[in-house]
């Protein structure tokens, strides 16, 4: 196997296997970047680079099983925050950088409530637009079409339970926040592209502010 990069698809060097058929034991992890207001933040796995990752934007990158240290850093350097994780072959993990009073931090998404029956899909949204001001996320899914709130109220830095439905094409939508607990969505400030889920699939999706304004919606890849 060849190690390449691609965009923000980064593989680490210390990943590649000897493999000719695949990857082998490679364990596979995301980081997102929700610190728009830091800019590109540096990702050590061991205290070896592994990535830049742009405000707004996705990495992903691959480790041997078992436990790492990731670290994150601003683009100078400096702010060093570690966070011990636990990376499993097949099992991917996603980490969100987010700004917490000023420190650059990762948020590890646990997998809890993941396992998906047969015949259902499903999804969970993680808000980590911190710029955004009062906004409400919503969500179609394949069985249902018309928008309705993964959760409410649904404040900066908190990750909805799992959503169920059946397999298909779900989107994710943002609009100013309404003060009540039910209503229309008032109007559309982003919308992903549909997000497919396979018959026993789960998806995660995280809304971060976007480098000049508003929000980006990435749909972390499985």
């Amino acid at each position: 196997m060849t190690c390449r990069a691609l965009g923000l698809v980064l593989i680490l060097t210390a990943a590649c296997s000897s493999d000719p058929d695949g990857p082998g034991s490679a364990a596979g992890f995301s980081v997102v970047n929700g610190a728009g207001a830091v800019g590109t933040v540096k990702v050590y796995v061991d205290g070896a680079f592994g990535a830049d990752v742009a405000a707004g934007d996705q990495g992903r990158l691959v480790a041997d099983p078992g436990a790492h240290q990731v670290e994150l850093r601003r683009a100078d350097g400096s702010g060093a925050v570690a966070r011990q994780v636990t990376l499993e072959t097949g099992a991917p993990l996603t980490i969100v950088a987010w700004d917490s009073l000023g420190i650059l931090r990762p948020a590890v998404l646990e997998d809890s409530n993941s396992v998906v029956a047969p015949g259902k899909s499903k999804l969970r949204v993680a808000h980590y637009a911190g710029a955004a001001g009062q906004i409400d996320i919503w969500r179609t899914q394949p069985d249902y079409a018309t928008p309705i709130r993964i959760m409410f109220p649904f404040d900066y830095g908190e990750v909805s339970p799992f959503v169920e439905s059946t397999p298909g094409a779900w989107r994710v939508l943002v609009s100013s926040a309404i003060a009540t607990p039910t209503g229309p969505m008032p109007d559309t400030l982003a919308m992903s592209d549909a997000i497919m889920a396979a018959d026993g699939a789960a998806r995660t999706v995280v809304v971060v502010d976007r480098a000049g304004g508003g929000v980006n919606i990435i749909s972390v890849d499985p």
